[in-house]
């Protein structure tokens, strides 16, 4: 239970997280939602992109070039590169608590060296704002995985810290397997459903 207690903080750090590949709104709105999709594009990138031209390979110029190329998923404000994968029966060191196998997934979530720090951001709440898991064995439903505990205890006091602009934060997530055959599909998108890539994974 304890490698549960800090997901409950994923969802109301979610809300203020802003998506990495949300574009930026210049009305002059007060609204929290307006404000959260502007974290991801600081003006002088929409007003000359030229002149503020990333030179980090890692991340995009702006928030609409944002991509997931199935190792890597590049924005302007922060990137999540997966490091390693694998799947773990139950009982073994990462799913001790489970009765189910889980795919496991390592990741670095890279935070912009340029990015104003306007809202917090932290591996966990970047990865779930960004990724969904689906096994394709249900003819009827889109059977999109839950979240697994924690697969690496390494990260357990890291997991929903808050990464420094220019700073990379390691992390696992892990999803509970509904079948030992049908591959994962690992899917990256934008809150508003903007689709980034994707990339499947066997778990035989």
């Amino acid at each position: 239970m304890k490698k549960l207690a800090s997901l409950g903080l994923v969802f109301f750090a979610a809300v203020s997280l802003a998506a990495c590949g949300e574009t930026k709104d210049n009305s002059s709105s007060s609204s929290s939602s307006t404000k959260v999709a502007e974290t991801t594009v600081s003006s002088s990138h929409v007003e000359s992109s030229s002149a503020t031209e990333k030179s980090d390979s890692n991340f995009v110029d702006t928030a609409d070039q944002a991509s997931f190329d199935g190792s890597i998923l590049k924005g302007n404000a922060y990137s999540i590169k997966i490091t390693d994968h694998k799947v773990i029966q139950p009982g073994e060191k990462g799913n001790e608590y489970g009765d189910s196998p889980v795919i496991a997934i390592w990741y670095d979530t890279m935070v912009a060296e340029d990015y104003d720090n306007s809202t917090a951001i932290d591996p966990t709440s970047a990865w779930i704002m960004n990724f969904k898991a689906i096994q394709d064995n249900d003819p009827n439903l889109v059977n999109e995985l839950n979240i697994a505990s924690l697969p690496d205890e390494q990260y357990l006091d890291s997991q929903t810290a808050t990464i420094k602009p220019g700073g990379t934060v390691s992390n696992a997530v892990a999803y509970t397997l509904t079948d030992s055959e049908t591959p994962v599909t690992l899917k990256a998108s934008s809150m508003m459903g903007a689709d980034f890539g994707s990339k499947e994974f066997s778990i035989k």
